[in-house]
């Protein structure tokens, strides 16, 4: 049971009674995060009263913790007053993220409140970025200091910006220099600003190389420079160099799993957001990889009819079918996913192809050895005294060679569909269970017409 569960009653009683001093006390009590679960008990007049009465902090939480439909009819709810109120609070990019999902009218009338305030236009101008960019994740709200600054100059910055209460959701780990343009010139840490004489001139901490990024990048294109060159943080500049915002190695980590998310639900045939997506929508996305396979099986069928003889000749055969056709298309499957996974975080490239797939595939090669051994062993307990080794050298050669080959199919395989620019996170999963089981099961019955012939 859910936490909110114990207080949902007493809750909806004082808010039939309309004790608010009350309730205000009681929602000191309750996390945000908690009330969340239990949003939906709520109705559409209750919400926003909750919301008004919980401590700002914790009001704040709670909005930027609701899905966008909430959010949608919270904001349709308060005054024009709360409502500017919220968005000075709220990070620009979590509001330009709220604006994307909003409609149009809504969208419009809150463009209106949030140009009058500095914090809302830098919101605005978030929103304007497509979602997938990294100007859409930016965060407007970090300290700039001047080259010509003293570290003791710098430093009394950060104290008075403190002092102003201007420093709350503000990125301090890092400052930012720029010019008198306000174009971005490097960076420097705050450890280094503290550690330095006072006197010393900030120009001389500047990190010149330091990484900057145009708001139009992609973002997985950023979360992978993020990852190769081990990023705390970006600059976000316009193509004259002047800074707009920062993005951070947080921001990048879950870009890198949602991306990662999103390719292991392509490879089986779907996509994320499993409770959101309509059962047509489902069923049509899943569709075409279904009829891929089904096509394949056929064939596969086709195979089987072919070598009926031996089949006939040594019924035995059918009982390890599929056994031997499953452990291929699961090694496949699963170093396809390995390499696709590799690939969302850019951990693996495609200058990596040889090497990877030379791994993978002596990895199958030790995996069906083993597993051929094992099931040769098991086969001459069940056959050995009617089939004889004959028999269990087909198992065990049939599973060796059948791993081996969907291994070397799974690591290949995504490098190809990257090349044709194709995403491999699509097509991957279901063609390789199909491409393995063909392989293994001509294999297989190759090996056992050989030998028990």
């Amino acid at each position: 049971m859910r936490l909110i569960q114990m207080y949902l009653s007493d809750l909806k009683e004082l808010l039939a009674a309309k004790e608010f001093v009350s309730l205000r006390t009681a929602l000191k009590e309750i996390s945000p995060v908690d009330l969340v679960d239990g949003w939906d008990h709520f109705d559409r007049e209750e919400r926003p009263v909750l919301f008004r009465l919980m401590p700002r902090q914790r009001s704040l939480q709670l909005f930027e913790e609701l899905d966008p439909a909430h959010q949608e009819e919270l904001l349709g709810a308060l005054k024009v007053p709360d409502v500017e109120e919220l968005v000075a609070d709220l990070d620009p990019a979590e509001t330009g993220r709220i604006l994307r999902g909003l409609p149009k009218p809504l969208v419009r009338q809150l463009d209106a409140i949030l140009r009058k305030g500095s914090g809302g236009a830098r919101a605005a101008e978030v929103a304007s970025y497509p979602e997938e960019s990294v100007g859409a994740l930016m965060r407007t709200r970090y300290l700039t200091v001047s080259p010509r600054w003293t570290c003791r100059e710098a430093l009394s910055r950060v104290s008075a910006s403190t002092r102003l209460r201007l420093i709350e959701n503000t990125y301090l780990d890092v400052l930012f220099a720029v010019d008198t343009g306000d174009r971005f010139l490097g960076t420097v840490t705050l450890k280094e600003l503290v550690v330095a004489p006072a006197d010393m001139p900030v120009g001389e901490l500047v990190d010149a190389q330091a990484q900057a990024m145009l708001p139009e990048l992609d973002r997985e294109e950023a979360a992978r420079i993020f990852h190769r060159y081990r990023l705390p943080c970006a600059a976000v500049v316009d193509r004259d160099r002047r800074i707009l915002g920062v993005v951070l190695d947080a921001d990048m980590d879950e870009v890198a799993a949602e991306e990662t998310e999103e390719d292991i639900a392509k490879m089986a045939g779907t996509r994320a957001g499993l409770l959101d997506e309509p059962v047509w929508r489902m069923t049509w996305v899943r569709s075409p990889w279904l009829l891929a396979t089904c096509a394949g099986y056929i064939l596969v069928s086709r195979i089987i009819q072919h070598y009926e003889p031996v089949l006939t000749h040594v019924i035995a055969l059918a009982s390890f079918m599929p056994l031997i056709a499953a452990m291929g298309g699961n090694v496949g499957a699963q170093t396809a996913t390995i390499i696709v996974r590799g690939m969302a975080t850019g951990e693996v490239e495609m200058s990596d192809m040889s090497r990877v797939c030379f791994k993978e595939t002596c990895v199958g090669a030790l995996l069906g050895s083993f597993y051929g051994c094992v099931m040769a062993g098991v086969s001459y307990m069940i056959y050995g005294s009617t089939l004889g080794l004959g028999f269990s050298a087909v198992i065990g050669i049939g599973m060796a060679v059948s791993t081996t080959t969907a291994a070397a199919i799974g690591s290949f395989e995504p490098f190809v569909f990257h090349r044709l620019k194709i995403d491999p996170a699509t097509a991957t999963a279901p063609l390789i269970t199909c491409i393995a089981d063909m392989v293994s099961t001509t294999t297989y019955l190759t090996v056992a017409t050989v030998l028990l012939r």
